[in-house]
């Protein structure tokens, strides 16, 4: 492994200082996490899946953020300037010390609680996380990029020559100059930042044209490279976001541009119309979600196992979506989730229902009497949900 940072890397803290426990909080704002756990991704100190929302313990503070990989997860806020991850980090992706445990394919190394990463400098903060299967992206407020696990098809963008970091490292030249990273977003295996001049920059797996287009009919992008896109004349990206085999792009008038693989319809079954006042765009592996702002979801791509939101699905005021699942705040103030929910992300299965969770409103979250909080925010990832509140009388939204 090459260091190729500009600045002293952080030492990763030992996981006894880890910071998840299942005990009640004193604070005001409470974060809980359910679902798929096999390799501790919940942060809560075991690696059983659950099935219901249950408390974890990392430092809750406004604007808080929930990255979440393969089976790895970080939690971040830019008041901190400090992030915690717990999860899978056999590559070193959480880029924190983990314990080794024998699996059937040998060995891995994971963390059951989240625990902290200092940033790079003591003047920097963590300002965007993103995170695909085995590897992460930070992005610091001293305009540095740094990435970190396992990338054997760019995902780092450190180069062909470095394909596992378990440390964190810069990559190197990037952002270009006088230019900031407005938005980042990964998935499975490649991973976008729009910059502050409007370019789309991407690295990692591209050969389903997820990176636009390549030359000399190469595969992989092992560096940020600006994007070759096609895009309408006129069109000015406002946001974008990764499914497993392509990329998707939204501008601030609400018309939608999808490129890479078409297996799942996302993009011959994209609306042919602007969707005016868009407030959340976010994809899965295989399905593009809209929400406009007056709380409805708009979807295409792939439903096989009610990824697609159902059509007697409340208004929403909040949306996050995950590899096969969603989740959703209703105006109502209530959680509702639908998709693939075979670990415990959509909550308690019935026998009707099976794996599939068309629609149902979350309850009780681990001890807290409904009336008595507000939901705050909310992520999904690889069959994983995270939910953070505060205290009913305390809230501001």
């Amino acid at each position: 492994m090459a260091d190729t940072a500009g600045a002293p890397l952080p030492t990763p803290l030992p996981s006894s200082v880890g910071i998840s426990r299942i005990s009640s909080s004193p604070s005001t704002r409470r974060i809980f996490s359910f679902g798929s756990n096999s390799l501790g991704q919940l942060g809560i100190c075991h690696v059983e899946d659950v099935h219901t929302p249950t408390e974890v313990f990392p430092p809750c503070s406004p604007q808080m953020n929930v990255t979440t990989g393969g089976n790895h997860t970080f939690i971040f806020s830019r008041d901190s300037g400090i992030a915690h991850a717990t999860g899978d980090n056999t590559f070193g992706q959480c880029c924190v010390a983990s314990s080794i445990t024998p699996s059937g394919n040998g060995s891995q190394s994971i963390t059951t609680k989240f625990t902290p990463i200092l940033p790079t400098s003591p003047t920097a903060r963590w300002e965007a996380i993103s995170s695909g299967w085995q590897f992460s992206i930070f992005v610091s407020s001293n305009k540095s990029v740094y990435s970190c696990g396992n990338g054997p098809r760019g995902e780092l963008g450190l180069g062909p020559s470095i394909t596992t970091a378990r440390s964190l490292t810069q990559i190197p030249s990037f952002p270009p100059p006088d230019t900031t990273i407005t938005q980042i977003a990964s998935s499975v295996e490649h991973t976008l930042a729009l910059l502050s001049n409007g370019q789309v920059y991407g690295w990692g797996n591209g050969r389903k044209g997820q990176l636009g287009i390549l030359g000399n009919g190469e595969k992989y992008v092992w560096g940020p490279t600006k994007l070759q896109l096609d895009l309408p004349a006129a069109f000015e990206i406002a946001g974008i976001t990764a499914g497993r085999e392509f990329s998707a792009f939204i501008s601030s008038d609400g018309e939608a541009h999808v490129i890479g693989s078409d297996k799942w319809g996302v993009i011959k079954s994209k609306p042919s119309t602007k969707v005016p006042e868009w407030k959340a765009f976010a994809a899965g592996w295989g399905a593009i979600y809209i929400l406009t702002v007056e709380g409805k979801v708009l979807a295409w791509g792939r439903g096989t196992h009610g990824q697609l939101p159902p059509e007697d699905l409340p208004l929403l005021d909040k949306l996050a979506v995950g590899s096969e699942h969603a989740i959703g705040v209703g105006f109502d103030g209530k959680l509702y989730a639908w998709g693939w929910g075979e670990h415990g992300n959509c909550g308690t299965l019935n026998k009707e229902q099976g794996e599939v969770v068309r629609w149902k409103h979350e309850v009780p979250l681990d001890g807290i009497a409904e009336g008595d909080y507000k939901i705050e925010g909310i992520a999904a990832g690889c069959a994983t949900s995270w939910v953070w509140t505060t205290a009913s009388r305390d809230s501001t939204i």
